[in-house]
């Protein structure tokens, strides 16, 4: 247990010392460098939070092309001529694109989606243990936000 919060401190001091080293504000105080660490991470929440959306809107898309494509084979049902072979081919044809429709949006929900909300929600847990809720200098939040640069990956 002493040696996995050894680590962690040590990973979180590492990683401070990242974000002082490219923001030079951020290396004139523990504070600073703090300051730095949670504007950084609010960044990556953004772009985060962004990807996210996007991922969501594509998946109402799809969810749309999935109403239409039930409603046509609603109506191809009632009116489909059972004995004529061009209208149940057509009908099969259908239900093959609804089909393939269907699981790109279970792949969506189950993949994309999934891991784009627990990315975000993992960063989003991240900042509010360390950032959220603490009284900054305004002055300082904003002197170090002028000169942000954060580290690859955020």
């Amino acid at each position: 247990m002493r040696a996995a919060v050894g680590m962690r401190t040590a990973l979180v001091g590492a990683w401070m010392a990242g974000v002082a080293a490219v923001t030079p504000v951020a290396a004139q105080s523990p504070e600073a460098a703090e300051i730095a660490a949670c504007l950084c991470l609010q960044r990556a929440i953004d772009a985060l939070g962004a990807d996210l959306a996007a991922k969501q809107r594509d998946y109402g898309t799809v969810q749309d092309e999935l109403s239409r494509l039930d409603a046509q084979l609603q109506t191809a049902r009632s009116t489909m001529d059972v004995s004529n072979p061009q209208a149940v081919a057509r009908f099969r044809e259908l239900l093959e694109r609804r089909d393939a429709v269907y699981k790109r949006s279970i792949g969506l929900v189950t993949g994309d989606i999934g891991a784009a909300n627990q990315r975000y929600n993992t960063r989003v847990g991240e900042y509010n243990s360390r950032c959220a809720n603490r009284p900054r200098d305004p002055g300082l939040v904003a002197s170090i936000q002028a000169t942000l640069s954060c580290p690859p990956g955020y």
